[in-house]
């Protein structure tokens, strides 16, 4: 989640050369790099470990620079073997680039490492996530995985100790970074990495990223978690970090909008965008929203410590895969979630492609931005049983379920049972994203896509539809995203021999093949030689597309695209698609609709937005009876298209909880109630059946379509599911004004101005709330020992 500083009290943070915390922060004359590679420099820098100097270790850092695992082949993914165990491990990884629409050139803060083999043991594969934060993230996230892998190399005791290495190596990067170049006063990484040794796996964990493993277990496949997110909504990491001083506080409770004396937040699940970070007693610095993390030196003084949770566990035949990601992708997806993704998919890379698609597409629906997202995925293939067990190490015994390992001047519990779980993905809007749906209400200013050039036969439209049916990127949009990216579609002609797009450019199109070949090209080196090799060919019989990670980011293109033959290419651009997700027009109507209701009129944005997702869409053409007058009405419905003509008995035209039955004009004429039945016309725009959330029934009323009508449906349990009962609401609404119109009179005759003049926020006791906003509450408080109430 990083970290967050407000920009009135810049200058209350210490300088990084303060006492406690002596390093030499800047450049040099000479204008050293901060990332230096030198191995020699590694070796003057780490004082915190007694370094191996056996010619292993050396061999193995060398082969961190020389040997680059993290290019792939052209399938997109790379197998390699675990000789002692005899069977394999297939990886894949996606690193993207967050969206930030006040800093688009911000550098992804992400970083990872892949090492196949790691050192020189044919057994051992090492993988990293690295989540930096602050002004200086992306140079503690590089830092930071290039030097936890030295060191675990130079450590004495690798091979013998795994678990005493990765705790050690750290804890030194930790020391090294502050000693580094970099200003980590306010910046920092967490970090989680993963030691595959034989078939055992060691987990090292400081932040909120998150390892998850595979269980199979009969017919289900059950994700594990292999690590739990170190933040303030654990118990045992909010009471740690209290011990070394840190203040926990939403950003509501440090800008007074929230009483900062009563714990506001329950779940990361309902944290609205809005989670507990720790600040230093007199300050509002450095605001961080986990309680671990690699650099950091501000935050280390209240909690933030780089020591890793360290996780032990044995890989069986029933562990299909891993996976290892950044909290971009588990901030709105559970670690079920991504497992049950990841096994519908054969490649790696495609369950990457899917499951780095679907947390953006969900970043874009609940918040204006996206995180940097990265995420890892393993396949294990070939592993069988093994009867004899061997210990991992000589201290610690390998268990069939994931254990935390307590080290020598841990901050980590001892080793416990494994029943922790991380928080649920979190499904709330953000303050922000309700500010931006808010202004969209009040100004109209909706994302509007572009005008169609090519008006598209029914042919095109079904061949178009027929493409993205079962496309990982498109198979979450609503109906209405759906017609709209149809219609965002643009018609390119090629000729043989067209260049679509090259490679190691940017592209920002994805493209569907109406018609013609295509073929993918790239230059590979081979014998010291550039060789070009078509690796693909795209056709329109095969439903070919391709492109959709250019959607999301603009990375440099690993292949060319160029037309073979005469051709039509469908292209999407991703201005548009990014307009697609984060438009709010898929429920922007709803919630005009939902706002005119007098019923709803005082449910905030957020309340509203939850009955707009509940809302169903019925269509009934002209003619058809909408309701019976036998039947009892038993939803509420919004007519967005067309009319209804509603016809009643006029004993309920009477009563005021069937005033929406009236139109304007009918209301002026009182003769016609008279009548023993009533009939009136409701267009579009209109609604009818509130009093069914009210839990009122009416027997003696008949709808029927006007044309072609399509009604917005929402049911009496779909709404208290969503916001709970209207009738408590209603009548805690009524309380509320009765209570603070009585309190408001008492306290104005017996309030002394004076008093007041010296009352802290302390001396305050929060009584009850008078009314919320998607942003704050305003309500009573009393003054403690006066009996004074007065609002606060």
């Amino acid at each position: 989640m990083g970290c967050w500083i407000s920009r009135d009290c810049i200058g209350q943070i210490p300088n990084s050369s303060s006492p406690g915390n002596s390093r030499s922060k800047g450049t040099t004359g000479s204008g050293r790099r901060a990332n230096s590679d030198s191995d020699e420099e590694g070796e003057s820098e780490d004082q915190f470990n007694q370094l191996s100097t056996n010619n292993d270790s050396e061999v193995g850092i060398t082969r961190l620079s020389r040997v680059s695992s993290q290019f792939l082949p052209p399938d997109g993914s790379r197998t390699v073997k675990v000789p002692s165990e005899n069977y394999d491990l297939k990886y894949s990884y996606l690193s993207q680039r967050g969206f930030y629409p006040e800093a688009l050139d911000k550098a992804n803060q992400d970083s990872f490492c892949i090492h196949t083999p790691f050192g020189t043991n044919p057994d051992d594969h090492f993988f990293g996530v690295f989540d930096g934060h602050g002004e200086f993230g992306a140079q503690c996230s590089q830092f930071t995985k290039r030097k936890v892998c030295e060191n675990l190399l130079r450590n004495g005791r690798f091979h013998m100790d795994a678990v005493e290495a990765c705790h050690s190596a750290f804890l030194a990067t930790n020391t090294q970074l502050h000693e580094d170049t970099i200003d980590d006063t306010m910046s920092g990484t967490t970090a989680i990495t993963i030691l595959v040794r034989g078939r055992t796996i060691y987990v090292a964990n400081a932040g909120d990223s998150r390892a998850v493993i595979a269980d199979t277990r009969g017919k289900d496949i059950v994700a594990v978690d292999l690590s739990i997110d170190q933040t303030p909504f654990r118990t045992d990491e909010l009471e740690r970090v209290k011990l070394y001083g840190a203040r926990v506080l939403t950003l509501d409770q440090i800008e007074g909008l929230k009483n900062p004396d009563i714990k506001c937040w329950g779940t990361e699940e309902s944290d609205d965008g809005d989670p507990p970070r720790l600040w230093v007693q007199n300050g509002m610095y450095p605001g961080t929203a986990f309680t671990r993390s690699i650099g950091d030196s501000v935050a280390e003084s209240i909690g933030v410590v780089a020591t890793p949770e360290i996780v032990v566990l044995e890989l069986t035949p029933e562990n299909p895969f891993f996976v290892i990601a950044s909290d971009g992708v588990f901030e709105f997806l559970s670690s079920q979630s991504v497992v049950d993704m990841v096994a519908k998919f054969k490649d790696p890379r495609d369950a990457c492609a899917a499951i780095v698609a679907e947390s953006y597409r969900l970043w874009l629906q609940y918040e204006t931005r996206t995180d940097d997202i990265t995420i890892i995925v393993v396949h294990i293939n070939g592993l069988t049983d093994n009867i004899v067990v061997q210990p991992a190490t000589p201290d610690v015994a390998v268990r069939p379920l994931p254990q935390v390992v307590e080290m020598t001047g841990s901050e980590s519990p001892s080793t416990v049972n494994w029943n922790s779980r991380n928080p649920r993905e979190r499904h709330e809007l953000s303050r922000t994203r309700l500010r931006a749906i808010e202004s969209s209400l009040e100004n109209g200013q909706v994302w509007v896509p572009p005008s169609p050039l090519h008006r598209k036969t029914w042919e095109e439209e079904s061949h178009i539809e027929r493409a993205l049916r079962d496309h990982f990127l498109f198979k979450k949009l609503t109906d209405a995203q759906c017609h709209v990216l149809l219609d965002c579609m643009q018609r390119v002609e090629f000729q043989p021999g067209d260049v679509v797009v090259q490679q190691g450019g940017e592209g920002d199109c994805f493209f569907i093949v109406g018609s013609g070949e295509f073929e993918v090209f790239a230059t590979q080196e081979e014998k010291n030689e550039e060789v070009p090799r078509v690796l693909q060919r795209y056709t329109a019989e095969k439903l070919s597309s391709f492109g959709e990670l250019a959607l999301m980011y603009n990375k440099p293109l690993q292949a060319s695209v160029r037309a073979v033959t005469n051709g039509i290419l469908w292209a999407l651009r991703r201005e548009d698609f990014r307009g697609i997700l984060m438009s709010e027009f898929s429920t922007f109507s709803s919630l005009k609709l939902l706002r005119s209701v007098e019923l709803f009129s005082r449910l905030s944005i957020l309340q509203l937005s939850q009955l707009a997702n509940s809302l169903s869409e019925v269509s009934f053409p002209n003619g058809q009876t909408i309701i019976d007058k036998v039947e009892c009405l038993s939803a509420f419905y919004i007519i967005k298209k067309g009319q209804v003509k509603i016809t009643c008995g006029s004993d309920v035209i009477k009563s005021s909880s069937f005033a929406s039955l009236l139109s304007d004009n009918m209301k002026q004429e009182n003769d016609r109630l008279n009548d023993e039945e009533f009939s009136v016309e409701k267009n579009e725009g209109s609604y009818f059946g509130e009093w069914v959330l009210l839990d009122e029934k009416v027997i003696s009323l008949s709808a029927t379509a006007v044309g072609d009508v399509v009604c917005l449906v929402l049911t009496k349990e779909k709404f208290e599911s969503a916001i709970g009962p209207l009738a408590k609401l209603s009548q805690n609404d009524r309380k509320s004004k009765d209570y603070t119109l009585s309190s408001s009179k008492k306290s104005a005759i017996d309030i002394d101005p004076s008093v007041l003049a010296k009352v802290q926020l302390s001396d305050l006791e929060w009584r009850t709330c008078t009314y919320s906003t998607d942003c704050g509450e305003i309500g009573l408080v009393l003054l403690r020992g006066s009996g004074f109430q007065t609002y606060g």
